[in-house]
């Protein structure tokens, strides 16, 4: 992973964060954490060849990565 995919996963992680309604936006430290699950999903399936454009293929990974975070936070 070079330094354009990580600042392609920070753009897109913060992209998707200005989707989410106002009262559901993420906090700052949600969306780094974010970043930092994305970057570690892709991260554990670069073994396999898998890219983002697989995972663009599938899902909203960006979103996904925001829901996780917000998911933890709520359930502290």
């Amino acid at each position: 992973m070079n330094q354009s995919d990580l600042n392609n996963i920070g753009q897109r992680i913060a992209s998707a964060a200005m989707e989410f309604a106002p009262t559901h936006r993420p906090t700052a430290l949600q969306v780094a954490d974010a970043a930092a699950i994305l970057h570690g999903m892709l991260q554990a399936v670069e073994i396999y060849g898998v890219t983002f454009a697989h995972f663009d293929s599938v899902a909203d990974f960006p979103r996904l990565a925001i829901q996780l975070a917000q998911s933890r936070d709520e359930s502290r």
